[in-house]
Parts: structure tokens; C-alpha cells; sequence
């Protein structure tokens, strides 16, 4: 599939783009933080004119927020670039999977130690929360993620577009 950046000067910029993104085949839209706002309100007020995109809203510590067809969160991009933080990504998304899927989760640490968290309520429908890792500047899955990722971001020979592959 692929997906594209969106990088506009005003909100009607980026429903073009989004919408020219959805006409040429795109899977999925991604955007970033920006002066027109925070990434996660602007691809909610995209939702609507997309509602076949998948989309994803990047934000501090390179992660963000996916959303599917049904608006219902679907997981996390992370950046590769920030190894440093790979081990925290992958407790949290190891912790964030249990309480999607079994409403309770436990945790040893060393970043996320906890002891029967609760998720009420659970999100509805099956499956648990993606976890896509940006790797368009060409970096290779960290190890720390590597069973663990769902999606890949990889890069083109266009900047605003990247191929979205199933890990």
C-alpha cells in the first residue's frame, strides 16, 4: 500500500492533498506536527473527507496515532531513528497489546512496571493496536521491535509518498 506525507499551509491544503492521495490509490496519510496545529485534531477533522485512509498523526518522541476505517485508534508509528528508545517502545507496546486484548496487563519494567493495569472499557472488535515503524530514512527494524512490528513505513524515490508493507 502506499502512504503519503501531507504538508500544507492551511487545513483546505491538506484535505486536497489528502483527497488527491485517496483518487491516485494511497492507502494511507500521514501528518506530521506543523504551525496549523496538532497532527491528531487535524487528522480527525480529515476523517470525514477520507474515510477509506488510513490515517496517522506523528507526534513528539516520534510516535503517533493510527486511526482505521472505523476512526477507532489502531496503533502507533514509531521513528527508527530514535533507537535509544526502542526497549521503552517495545514494553509499551507489549503493554498497551495485553490491555487491548485481554482488558489487564502486568509488567516487570524496567520503563513500564506494573501490576494489573485495567482497561474498561475495551475497545470493541477484535485485534489489538498496530505498531508501524517509520523507517524511510533507510534504517532496519531495531531489534528490540522486530517481532513486534506490524507495519513498515519504507521509503520511495518521492519524499511525500512511502510504501506502507505488512512487517
Amino acid at each position: 500500500m502506499e502512504g503519503r506525507f501531507l504538508r500544507a499551509d492551511d487545513v483546505a491544503g491538506l484535505r486536497a492533498q489528502a483527497g488527491s492521495a485517496l483518487e491516485a490509490g494511497a492507502g494511507a496519510v500521514f501528518l506530521g506536527e506543523s504551525p496549523l496545529g496538532d497532527p491528531i485534531v487535524l487528522a480527525a477533522g480529515l476523517s470525514p473527507a477520507v474515510p477509506d485512509l488510513l490515517l496517522g498523526a506523528q507526534r513528539d518522541m516520534h510516535a503517533a496515532v493510527l486511526y482505521n476505517r472505523d476512526r477507532r485508534f489502531a496503533g502507533l508509528v514509531l521513528d527508527a531513528l530514535r533507537r535509544d528508545r526502542d526497549q521503552l517502545f517495545a514494553e509499551a507496546v507489549a503493554l498497551c497489546r495485553a490491555m487491548w486484548r485481554d482488558g489487564e496487563a502486568t509488567g516487570a519494567g524496567p520503563h513500564f512496571p506494573v501490576e494489573q493495569a485495567v482497561n474498561r472499557p475495551r475497545p470493541p472488535g477484535p485485534g489489538s493496536p498496530l505498531l508501524a515503524l517509520d523507517l524511510t530514512g533507510g534504517e532496519e527494524v531495531p531489534a528490540a521491535l522486530a517481532g513486534a512490528a506490524d507495519l513498515l513505513l519504507q521509503a520511495t524515490d518521492d519524499t511525500a509518498v512511502c510504501r506502507v508493507e505488512r512487517a
